[in-house]
């Protein structure tokens, strides 16, 4: 099948659902930050429950969409990628009881850099979790399973530890720390003023879908400036020795970052480049329709030259409804607050959705167009037929 501009388009209305939604439970900063790593340089958090459900959902309803329907052959493609999305949903959930799409509520990640070796990390993931997927976790590593205080624990040589904590997290990472979170001994870690989990309880009370914080200390520092063989300064490795901490956020409703900088110039220089960011989003989201309005305007003109011009032209409506789904009008509010005391800059972008903000629907569709493209490429062709032999070229009757 030819993968056309019909498909496209029919495909991306049929995905206008794709989205993200708010959690009334989400986390709270204390339930994210309970078996935190005190000295992460980096925190990365993750509300899947906001983003799997619903867009899975979606997902699964597309074969269904009347528009795909419409279409055998695209209905045959979408209910492949379908098929195999729900493979391989089921062959994790054979291999350890835990369906990714409904099992996992929220992840945090605590990374501490180490020079000259891999981070040593922690990953605690909240949800429906229990021994049973331990055990059968075990089973597939074929390694034993120890009590440790009120939880069980996996250890698995050079390769990440697995525990359970006695009130059902999952816990994940180096095997030192995931054994210290399971022991009767462990308590939530203090957040003293100024301290890294202080600034990440800061950020992850906000609620945010998806988080990275950063709050480096001079080790790691160090260790991101070797890394990018660079002897000359410049504006990355200044941003790095500068900042005292950094955060980016996606919400729901839009973005937001935060920046503690050890100067002033440096907070007013990074206040400059949020203002140009904040414009460049607002050019991101009128751009398109700026475009798409000029080329479907003149169009008209090359009515008759090509089937796939004149499709498009019959589905010039569909198209400024995909254009007017996908992105906004540029309009959203914009929040830029200073604090000179501190030098610590806060800035966050808010619309009714992400997507009024970032143009952040296209990202979902074209993946998955993407991925779909790439999949009917990879499919088996079709069973080579030889022609029919014709006189003259060798294959008829002889005179």
């Amino acid at each position: 099948m030819s993968f056309g501009i019909v498909e496209v388009i029919t495909l991306l209305l049929g995905m206008s659902g794709f989205g993200l939604q708010s959690n009334p439970k989400a986390p709270t900063a204390d339930q994210s930050l309970q078996y935190a790593m005190p000295d992460a340089d980096i925190v990365v958090h993750f509300d899947a429950a906001s983003v799997i459900p619903g867009n899975y959902k979606v997902l699964q309803n597309l074969p269904n969409q009347p528009q795909i329907k419409a279409s055998p052959e695209l209905a045959k493609m979408v209910r492949q990628a379908v098929g195999e999305v729900e493979g391989a949903r089921g062959l994790a959930k054979g291999a350890t009881g835990i369906d990714l799409v409904t099992d996992i509520s929220d992840a945090t990640i605590f990374l501490q850099i180490v020079p000259q070796q891999d981070p040593t990390f922690v990953a605690v993931v909240h949800g429906k979790f229990s021994t049973a997927n331990i055990d059968k976790i075990a089973k597939m590593t074929k390694h034993p399973v120890a009590k440790v205080g009120g939880g069980v624990m996996i250890e698995q040589g050079t390769d990440p530890a697995i525990g359970l904590t006695k009130d059902g997290v999952l816990i994940a990472g180096t095997a030192s720390l995931v054994r210290d979170r399971l022991g009767d001994a462990w308590k939530s870690p203090v957040r003293g003023p100024g301290s890294n989990l202080a600034f990440a309880a800061e950020v992850l009370g906000q609620k945010p879908i998806y988080a990275v914080v950063m709050t480096m200390s001079q080790t790691a520092r160090k260790q991101a400036i070797t890394s990018m063989h660079s002897a000359d300064p410049n504006f990355v490795t200044d941003l790095i020795k500068r900042h005292k901490a950094a955060s980016f956020s996606v919400f729901a409703d839009g973005i937001g970052w935060t920046w503690v900088d050890s100067t002033k110039a440096g907070m007013d220089a990074m206040a400059m480049m949020s203002e140009g960011s904040l414009e460049l989003l607002r050019a991101m989201q009128i751009a398109p329709r700026g475009f798409a309005k000029i080329a479907l305007g003149a169009i008209d003109s090359y009515r008759g030259k090509d089937k796939k011009i004149d499709e498009l032209i019959r589905r010039k409506g569909d198209v400024m409804k995909i254009i007017e789904s996908y992105t906004g009008d540029g309009n959203f509010k914009t929040k830029i607050d200073r604090d000179a005391r501190s030098n610590k800059l806060t800035v966050r972008a808010t619309g009714n959705s992400l997507s009024e903000v970032v143009p952040a629907g296209f990202f979902i569709p074209a993946g998955v167009i993407g991925w779909l493209t790439v999949a009917q490429r990879n499919s088996p062709p079709p069973p080579m037929q030889m022609p029919t032999p014709s006189p003259g070229l060798g294959g008829g009757k002889k005179t």
